[in-house]
């Protein structure tokens, strides 16, 4: 390994492991704390997303990666630090998962949290497929998936008020939903810079021709977001029908969008 490898590597191991540990312990010493359950909630999520990218890595990664135990573990420590530095982005996204999650103790926001988890180590995951240079390039992949994924939460946060439903409203059936939207477009962004490196140019224009499909899926998420707000003859919407079908819908369609043919792709 080159000498920016190793510091590549030391920071993530700080970053990722140490990061997530901290921040895990200081969650499990919040007073009122229900014994174990909040923080062993969080903690599950983050080792189901971390395993995620260890199996992309093990499998699909470029064959200097799957092959060397090194590069493995300095690209899986890399993707805890990214996880770990994008979830400093949650709460202002508005899902807060030590004030929602364990100090409020609302049940709504695991979902949520856990589809936040999913999608951002896909967006990372999907850098990582692929044969490139060295790790700039998958920093400069995954950060553009991320950063796109980053800002369909804030948009759908703004114009359907799901991330306000699930906070704010307590909405089990918005939790689910959100988890769901969040994973497919992780999905999608992911698989969006998947392939070997050309160049930064070529890479954002792939980007946009491949990942154009989250697009409609948002549109239909926040369209429909006005027939799943509670009323007053409805306090929460049905988890099955307002929860867990629309999210299985986002990743159906997320699922359908990467395998389009080429063909059906725009120039």
């Amino acid at each position: 390994m080159s000498e920016d490898e190793v510091f590549v590597t030391v920071v993530s191991l700080i970053l990722g492991v140490g990061g997530w540990s901290w921040w895990l312990f200081r969650a499990s010493g919040i007073n009122g704390l229900r014994p174990g359950r909040p923080t062993a909630l969080l903690g599950a999520a983050v080792g189901i997303a971390g395993l995620l990218i260890f199996l992309v890595l093990r499998f699909c990664a470029a064959d200097d990666v799957r092959n060397a135990p090194q590069y493995l573990l300095m690209y899986f420590l890399l993707g805890l630090a990214w996880m770990r530095l994008a979830a400093v982005f949650f709460p202002l996204a508005g899902l807060n998962p030590r004030d929602d999650l364990i100090e409020r103790r609302n049940t709504a926001a695991i979902p949520a949290w856990v589809g936040a988890m999913l999608g951002v180590a896909l967006c990372y995951a999907g850098g990582n497929i692929g044969n490139g240079p060295g790790w700039w390039v998958v920093v400069f992949a995954a950060g553009l998936a991320t950063a796109a994924w980053a800002g369909v939460w804030v948009a759908i946060g703004q114009a359907g008020g799901l991330v306000e439903l699930v906070t704010v409203g307590r909405d089990p059936a918005a939790g689910i939903r959100l988890g769901g939207l969040l994973t497919a477009c992780g999905v999608i962004f992911g698989s969006a810079v998947a392939g070997d490196w050309m160049s930064a140019t070529a890479t954002v224009i792939d980007f946009v021709a491949r990942a154009w499909p989250a697009l409609p899926i948002v549109l239909v998420a926040i369209l429909a977001e006005g027939a799943m707000q509670p009323t007053t003859a409805r306090f929460r919407a049905p988890i099955v029908q307002a929860g867990v079908v629309p999210a299985v819908l986002y990743l159906v369609l997320a699922g359908l969008a990467v395998m389009l043919p080429e063909w059906v792709v725009p120039e």
